[in-house]
């Protein structure tokens, strides 16, 4: 939100295009995980699903990619 527009606008921002990077460059499409049937679906709704980050940073050059500015 803005002076200019003060009820906000839509930006499309792809910082690859903005680091000089391709603009056709092939997008990624990632393969959700398989559910065996909804009854495994419905047992992991109703016991919660437990994630851990084994991580405690990203690396440099994907953080340089993704923030750069």
């Amino acid at each position: 939100m803005t002076p200019d527009a003060p009820l906000g606008k839509l930006v499309d921002f792809d910082p690859t295009e903005a680091a000089g990077g391709p603009a056709d460059a092939p997008l990624k499409v990632l393969d959700p995980a398989p559910v065996i049937d909804w009854r495994g679906s419905s047992f992991d709704l109703l016991n919660g699903v437990e994630v851990r980050d084994h991580t405690e940073s990203i690396p440099g050059e994907l953080f340089d990619r993704l923030f750069k500015r």
